[in-house]
Parts: structure tokens; sequence; C-alpha cells
């Protein structure tokens, strides 16, 4: 009788022999679960009036209090979108 795993054996000992994925690729992989919700966030913040003039006065602050990271990089992005 066969191993009903011999085929994923093989494959597993096939894959142990090429290179592992770079290691941006893995960073951005972690990332991503965060961003998707973040990015629905972000969504509906930009589309509230109310979020836009909290953002024009303290960009950081209005962040925070939709529940993100205020970093300089989503709040720069941010004020393109929204210019």
């Amino acid at each position: 009788m066969q191993d009903p795993l011999q085929e994923e054996a093989a494959l597993v000992a096939a894959l142990r022999l090429t290179a592992g994925p770079p290691r941006a690729w893995i960073d951005a992989a972690a990332m991503l679960p965060t961003t998707v919700g973040e990015l629905e966030t972000i969504e509906r913040a930009v589309n509230d009036q109310a979020f836009r003039e909290r953002f024009a006065r303290d960009a950081h602050g209005a962040l925070a209090n939709a529940g993100l990271e205020p970093s300089d990089e989503l709040v720069s992005a941010l004020r393109s979108r929204l210019a």
C-alpha cells in the first residue's frame, strides 16, 4: 500500500531545495492582514466630512481617533489624496 503522504513529502523535499523568498516579501506579507483592515478604515474616514475637517486641523490626532497609526507616511499620503 502506498503512503498517502508520499506526494506531499516529495513536494516538501523539492521546495527545500529552492531559495527562500526575499525578506522584503516576507515582511510585506506579514503586514497584509493589518493593511487590509486599515485600508477599509482609511476609506471610511476620508469619505467622512468631519474626519477631513479634523485631519486639516490635526492630522496625527485625526488618524489616532480613527484607530490608525498616525505615521508620517500615512499623513503625507492622505494629504495628497485629500488635496
